[in-house]
């Protein structure tokens, strides 16, 4: 009397298929995760940069006599970071309008890099109105 029994399971193929997706799937979501928190940290560096060239900007405008210096230079910590900052002036075609562009860079990074930048317009009409 022979009897057949039925033996359910996976086979080897469909195991290692099964862990080839897993595997691909793993892989994918770990560099997705890598990539936002790089873009997270570069964001961060960013803003803090930012930071700093609003600082110097408010600083500007709050020492006119400064304002007569074509270009600065100077270094600010925020968040224990060091940075390093310049700024310029530049002469527009009206004389009491100037264009002031700072950039922030840090210190420890490749000169060429630069975390942010703004360039805005300043007037004085301090003289303008006097009698």
């Amino acid at each position: 009397m022979s009897t057949s029994r039925s033996i359910h399971g996976f086979t080897l193929i469909e195991v290692v298929v099964a862990v080839a997706v897993i595997a691909i799937g793993l892989a994918a979501t770990i560099k997705t995760v890598a990539s936002v928190t790089y873009n997270s940290a570069e964001l961060n560096e960013r803003i803090l940069a930012t930071w700093v060239a609003q600082n110097v900007l408010a600083r500007h405008e709050l020492a006119p006599a400064n304002g007569d210096q074509q270009a600065m230079q100077g270094s600010e910590t925020i968040a224990n970071t060091d940075w390093q900052w310049e700024k310029t002036i530049h002469a527009t075609d009206d004389e009491n309008i100037k264009r002031i562009d700072i950039i922030v860079k840090k210190q420890t990074a490749n000169s060429s890099h630069s975390y942010a930048q703004i360039s805005t317009l300043s007037a004085d009409f301090s003289g303008r109105f006097e009698q």
